[in-house]
């Protein structure tokens, strides 16, 4: 006699109320964002949405700027630089003369400046230098004892100088030394630094 056998099935274990929480929990979060947000009225919704652009426009415009002022502080830090050591170059040959070669030395050191400071010193050498120099058998010159920027751009710096100039002179019973300090304008033209003018402090 054969005995039949029914198998029956063994339905799952049931969750633990735990588990079945947490589950429900975790897919229930986005839905529960998306009902909040569709729970919004038309206005607090462009409200919101005005916000977020508004956030993100001032986040990349303060990036810009930043970007920007650092490009120009790198570019101030550069033209600082370059234009002391041209003034250092320069400012000798500019204050410094002999009566002997008075023409060729004042046409070179014009070629050191720039701007209508280049004419006003132009006139001043022929009107007042060289005919001084040339009565008094002057020989002067000029050395930069120490030079500090006082103020940079990428397009002017302006640099404090302390200067030491040495000067005989058929009035003079010896050699006298001048200590002055200027204030020199360095202006940048043609990929060169010149000298825009030039006061004393």
């Amino acid at each position: 006699m054969s005995t039949s056998v029914q198998e029956q099935s063994v339905p799952p274990a049931p969750e633990s109320a735990a588990n079945t929480s947490r589950s429900r929990r975790a897919f229930s979060l986005p839905g529960s964002i998306a009902r909040r947000l569709t729970g919004l009225s038309n206005t607090k919704l462009r409200v919101l949405i005005t916000a977020v652009a508004v956030l993100t426009v001032t986040a990349v415009a303060t990036g810009a700027v930043l970007v920007v002022q650092l490009h120009n502080q790198d570019r101030a830090r550069t033209a600082s630089a370059e234009a002391t050591a041209a003034a250092r170059e320069k400012i000798p040959a500019v204050l410094s003369y002999e009566f002997g070669s008075l023409d060729d030395e004042f046409s070179s050191a014009t070629t050191n400046l720039t701007g209508p400071f280049r004419d006003d010193f132009a006139e001043l050498a022929r009107t007042v230098i060289v005919p001084a120099a040339r009565a008094d058998s002057i020989v002067t010159k000029a050395e930069v004892v120490e030079s500090s920027v006082v103020d940079a751009t990428s397009d002017k710096v302006t640099v404090l100088m302390f200067l030491n100039q040495n000067t005989t002179s058929t009035k003079l019973q010896a050699p006298r030394l001048d200590g002055s300090r200027v204030t020199v304008e360095m202006t940048p033209i043609a990929g060169d630094w010149l000298i825009s003018g030039i006061t004393p402090v």
